[in-house]
């Protein structure tokens, strides 16, 4: 029966594809495809595959219409908590962390109905305590104003008709992520910690009900600063935005990409400590 049901909406997705006339990317009404994006984001549906509808819209064009999907979203009353960052340093790709009632703490229960296709990674948040308006110039100046660092849980919903066979083309992949705002749902935030810790060798690992899903490769470098030093210039900074104190940025998963299924999930985090959520 289940099969039954995947087969259906594939088929009405791609049916609804077909409504929309291929356009050149100089023709392409951003502001027309972010309310669509919200608009089925408020039905609690599936989100237009923009990259499926047209191949050849270039990344500009893609984050125009994700700007124009996070302002309806915005004045649909969500806020700006923060920014993540994705397939840094091979394709780089940013995006809005929704604030309020959509960042978590402690051990919160997930509903797997609530979300198209919930997924969770394990990564690590900075917090501002200063503002930031125009560029930094290295990574110095970024220490200057990160005040805090802490576990976090990022509560993604890769809400895309398909998505097992979109993740199997990059390209794909990622211009569609672009373009619905790098799939940002909810963040799950732990304890913090002063921004003097070293990331360099923090062990991370995730667990299903006990059983162990991802872990970190600590002899692979991953450059936490230099990342969000590039999402605070790159992202953050050339698309209009500025970033508040209390505000974070979080630059990539050290797990892996993680679909959700019912059961309990557990991130440690070495001596940053660890963060659990319950899927029902």
């Amino acid at each position: 029966m289940k099969t039954e049901i995947r087969i259906l909406y594939s088929l009405l997705f791609l049916c609804s594809v077909s409504l929309f006339p291929a356009v050149h990317a100089g023709e392409f009404d951003s502001a027309y495809f972010g309310r669509l994006l919200f608009e089925a984001k408020q039905r609690n549906d599936w989100l237009p595959d923009i990259q499926r509808i047209n191949p050849e819209l270039n990344e500009a064009t893609l984050y125009a219409i994700q700007k124009q999907y996070v302002k309806a979203r915005l004045a649909g009353g969500e806020t700006i908590g923060g920014f993540k960052g994705g397939f840094i340093p091979k394709a780089p790709v940013g995006g809005i962390l929704y604030g309020g009632k959509r960042i978590l703490h402690g051990e919160p229960q997930l509903l797997l109905e609530d979300f198209k296709l919930l997924i969770v990674e394990a990564e690590i948040g900075f917090r501002f305590c200063q503002p930031v308006t125009e560029a930094l110039i290295s990574v110095e100046a970024l220490k200057a104003v990160v005040c805090e660092i802490m576990p976090v849980i990022e509560i993604a919903d890769g809400a895309i008709a398909d998505f097992g066979t979109v993740k199997k083309d990059f390209n794909h992949l990622r211009n569609t992520l672009i373009s619905i705002n790098v799939a940002s749902s909810h963040t799950l935030l732990g304890q913090s910690h002063s921004p003097d810790v070293n990331l360099d060798r923090l062990p991370v690992s995730i667990e299903h009900n006990g059983e162990q899903i991802g872990s970190r490769d600590t002899d692979q470098p991953f450059e936490f600063w230099q990342n969000v030093l590039l999402i605070a210039n790159d992202f953050v900074l050339k698309n209009g935005y500025e970033i508040q104190p209390g505000q974070f940025i979080i630059g990539g998963n050290l797990t892996g990409i993680h679909p959700a299924k019912v059961g309990s999930y557990r991130a440690s985090f070495g001596s940053l400590g660890t963060l659990s959520l319950e899927v029902k």
